[in-house]
């Protein structure tokens, strides 16, 4: 097989890389903001709560989701590692397709986020394949598993 930019191979499928996304940079702010408040001010408590604070929800944003696409099982699986341990295996025969969506502020984009869309999966409840800044390198994942789903695909019909 092919190596590709975004996606590893792992075993008999393939893992989605994650990259910093908008609140990975909030964590930080907010880590950053509560040191700045107990150098420069006399709210040592007060910065030294929100510190710990910032620090456990910037540990748990950092944890991101382990996607694997699996296409000789045909099995899509989401595992979080984070505080809800829970894994999630979707069937690709119910696979409707890739949604890119774009959040901004006006002209500034907050983040972009890939998402898989099935058909007896709420709008709501769809897993996130991965997330990032960057239009361009979301675009350059869906891309990539498309190439892969298409070789499964073709290789299954031919069997």
């Amino acid at each position: 097989m092919e190596d590709f930019k975004h996606i590893k191979r792992e075993g008999s499928g393939y893992e989605v890389k994650q990259y910093i996304a908008f609140q990975h940079i909030i964590g930080a702010a907010w880590i950053c903001i509560s040191i700045l408040l107990i150098i420069n001010t006399s709210y040592l408590k007060t910065g030294i709560v929100l510190l710990i604070f910032s620090i456990l929800l910037t540990i748990v944003s950092f944890i991101p989701p382990k996607v694997s696409f699996d296409p000789e099982n045909q099995l899509l699986i989401v595992t979080h590692n984070g505080l809800n341990r829970k894994k999630f295996i979707y069937r690709l025969e119910d696979f409707a397709g890739f949604e890119l969506q774009t959040f901004r502020l006006g002209f500034i984009p907050l983040g972009c986020y890939l998402y898989a869309n099935f058909k007896n999966v709420s709008h709501f409840k769809r897993p996130v394949i991965s997330q990032s800044f960057s239009k361009r390198k979301m675009q350059e994942i869906t891309n990539e598993l498309e190439d892969i789903n298409k070789k499964t695909i073709k290789n299954t019909s031919t069997v």
